[in-house]
């Protein structure tokens, strides 16, 4: 927010409306007419400027309060202006004049409170913590946070000092770091909310508390007031203690290629250690670095692909202008364990009733426990009032019948990975539904088509693949096959999005795409430690290169023997580009399934996690596969053998048609297998190696491997004519 003078009405479109109630009370209320949420951009700031110069000046103005004419109050800076930003000077003079302006707010005479319903994210939520009191709607969609660090930066107006005064440094540090918003209710017991009303009399309430302000408006807190809360802030050694471990935490989830949570532990320290001037300084110079970094620039190009593709219906609405999705007001789920389970919470928490079929009594209790558990644990957090769960899981209902299933718009199967089963269960389904009823399987690595065959309606069969765990992970990839009707793909595109999932749409085949590419970077990885090369290294050096979980941990987690059923499914469609290492049939073999029996490449026992709490690799694992743990291979060849595999397969695959977009690839290997975000995904990856360079390393590969590292044909004529992915 920029304290720059009025912007005359015939240079700038009006971002907000300035209006002076009979009780003396200024309503200020933004609306950006161009943009579905109001956010901070210079003119906004200098136009928001010149309002509080009218209220500080108009003597029949007593007070005032800001608020919003959208569903959202104001969700932060101009993210396509932080991204044209070329030169860091520039980043830091945009983070002065925020900073000017939101102190200019918060020394004003006159009371100004803040009316906030919907998110009040990162300057929005800086905004309202400068001004004198805060009034928040108790509606589900108030939300508020810092979330700057998912895009590779911190807050650059003084709003995490500012929660440090209110709330102390755990504090700041927690919701700084994190990124996670907060309900309002929470946000007052930490005194970053004054007051929590509905909206129906959101505004009133917060005329009634700007006109209560009037004549004590309360001063600039004590620069370090906050820290006197907390024992462990209240001492120099109490605050070096606490930056030590927070240091050392953010280490341990973060990969250091992420370079804002250390820079924002830094403005913190220094407002504890110097005061709130001097963190000042440090946060401006901070943030104009992170945000020409190449990290930020990454992050934001994913923010801008996941936005759009919360617009995508995906379809072609070029070739099919009329498709609609019918109405999804229930849904059925076939199979009630840890994917199932997930999927019927993510669908009563979008507010649609949900109807879990099992195989019997048994079955279902324990799909109803599992669901109320996790319902239980949001209440816990804060994050659910005791109503809004009571009311979520009254939208859920299970049953050993199908006859639940009849009116439901869309069915949703969540059984086992066997192709006979699934299907059964079509086949048994289909009599029961309505004409319009959309089938979707969940399903990683067995092509729609193949558990369509037979089926009366094949037009209305989909895949809905989902990542594990189904609560948690936010993408959704759903899968057409060639008789797939345009209108049944858009139905459960539309249900993925309701249910807060980031939907890719991808072409049918064996394993789809995100299956597709995680194999061969499993295969490699299993290679890697058949010639010798320990466990533990291959994990360490991909999470270096900024995987969250080293392949060999993951096999362990998905299970051995799925990946084996995978890595069949797939070696049966792609011949000896897909072959399983040895190891894998070997590792099945001795009925190691990994951490679900208790048996995989790592130890389980309690007393076998080290210091750190990583996980022991159990030895017995070399002596089964015949090897030696002892090959020593430079960090960057382990990367690079995993990393291009699935970067290289990625490009096959968008070179078969299998995605729609390279934006559709980048995003599903960041939100489905962890690709780094920081690299943009494997398309922007290529993009920033040089599609030359890519095809040389991966060609190296194919010398020395054979026909697993053949070049992906559009890589090749991509080297050759020196061109870049369209839209990455």
């Amino acid at each position: 927010m920029s304290a720059a003078p009025s912007i005359p009405a015939e240079q700038a479109e009006s971002l907000l409306s300035f209006e002076v109630r009979r009780d003396g009370v200024a309503v200020i209320t933004f609306d950006d007419r161009h943009s579905p949420h109001n956010t901070i951009t210079p003119a906004f700031g200098a136009q928001l400027a010149a309002a509080l110069d009218r209220v500080e000046g108009d003597a029949s103005v007593a007070a005032a309060v800001l608020c919003s004419a959208k569903d959202s109050f104001v969700v932060g800076a101009n993210v396509g202006m932080l991204k044209a930003i070329k030169f860091a000077t520039d980043a830091e003079r945009l983070a002065r004049e925020a900073a000017r302006g939101m102190l200019r707010l918060e020394r004003l005479r006159k009371p100004v409170v803040a009316a906030v319903h919907g998110p009040t994210l990162g300057g929005g939520f800086e905004l309202a913590l400068a001004c004198h009191a805060v009034i928040a709607s108790d509606d589900p969609t108030t939300r508020l946070g810092l979330p700057e660090v998912r895009l590779g930066l911190l807050p650059a107006a003084n709003g995490m000092l500012r929660l440090a005064q209110r709330s102390g440094l755990r504090v700041a540090m927690d919701l700084s770091l994190s990124g996670r918003s907060l309900r309002p209710g929470v946000a007052r017991s930490m005194r970053l909310v004054d007051d929590v009303c509905s909206r129906a009399i959101l505004l009133e309430t917060a005329c009634r508390r700007a006109k209560a302000l009037v004549g004590h408006v309360p001063r600039t807190r004590d620069e370090r007031a906050g820290l006197l809360d907390l024992a462990l802030e209240h001492t120099p050694f109490g605050r070096a203690l606490l930056f030590k471990r927070a240091r050392q935490e953010s280490r341990e989830r973060t990969n250091p290629h992420y370079p804002a949570p250390a820079r924002i532990l830094d403005v913190l320290e220094r407002y504890a250690s110097k005061g709130f001037r001097d963190a000042a300084e440090l946060e401006a110079r901070s943030f104009g670095e992170l945000v020409v970094s190449e990290t930020a620039h990454r992050l934001i190009e994913l923010f801008f692909a996941t936005a759009s593709l919360r617009k995508d219906a995906g379809i072609d609405e070029q070739l099919d202008p009329h498709v609609e999705a019918p109405t999804i007001d229930r849904v059925g789920v076939l199979g009630g364990g840890l994917t199932g389970a997930g999927v019927a919470y993510v669908t009563i928490d979008a507010g649609i009733p949900v109807r879990l079929e099992e195989k019997d009594d048994a079955a279902a209790g324990r799909a109803l426990r599992a669901v109320r558990e996790l319902i239980d644990e949001r209440v816990q957090r804060g994050s659910l009032s005791a109503l809004e769960g009571a009311q979520t899981f009254a939208r859920l209902s299970a049953a050993s019948d199908l006859s639940g299933l009849r009116h439901a718009a869309v069915v949703i199967e969540a059984v086992p990975e066997d192709l006979s089963l699934k299907q059964a269960m079509l086949r048994q389904i289909e009599p029961l539904v309505g004409p319009t009823c959309v089938y979707a399987s969940n399903t990683s690595s067995i092509p729609i088509a193949r558990i369509a065959q037979g089926a009366t309606h094949p037009e209305r069969v989909v895949g809905m693949h989902y990542f594990s765990p189904v609560p948690k992970m936010a993408l959704l990839e759903v899968v057409r096959a060639d008789k797939t009707e345009p209108w049944a793909v858009a139905t459960a595109v539309a249900l993925g999005k309701r249910q807060g999932k980031t939907v890719i749409v991808v072409k049918d085949g064996p394993g789809f795409y995100t299956t597709r590419i995680l194999a061969p970077l499993l295969n490699e990885a299993a290679q890697l430690v058949s010639e010798g090369v320990p466990i533990d290294a291959v994990d360490a050096a991909m999470v270096d290169w900024g995987f969250p979980t080293g392949p060999m941990q993951l096999l362990d987690e998905v299970g051995i023997d799925v990946a084996a059923h995978v890595a069949a499914v797939l070696h049966e469609a792609f011949g000896e580009r897909m072959v399983p290492p040895h190891a894998l049939s070997r590792l099945v073999a001795d009925d190691r399934k990994g951490r679900k029996n208790g048996r995989g490449l790592f130890r389980y026992d309690a007393r076998a996690r080290r210091r750190d709490g990583r996980l022991t690799v159990d030895p017995t694992v070399y002596t089964l596969l015949g090897v030696q743990p002892t090959t020593r291979l430079p960090v960057e060849e382990i990367q690079m053998r995993c990393a291009l595999a699935l970067v290289n397969e990625a490009v096959r695959c968008f070179g078969e048609g299998v995605l729609r977009s390279a934006r559709d690839g980048d995003v599903g290997a960041v939100l489905g297998l962890g690709f780094p975000s920081f690299r943009g995904g494997p398309f922007r990856y290529i993009d920033t190696l040089g599609a030359a360079e890519g095809l040389r390393r991966v060609q190296a590969y194919a010398d020395r491997f054979g026909e697993r590292w053949r070049p992906a044909p559009l890589l090749v004529q991509m080297a050759r004519k020196g061109e870049r992915f369209p839209g990455a």
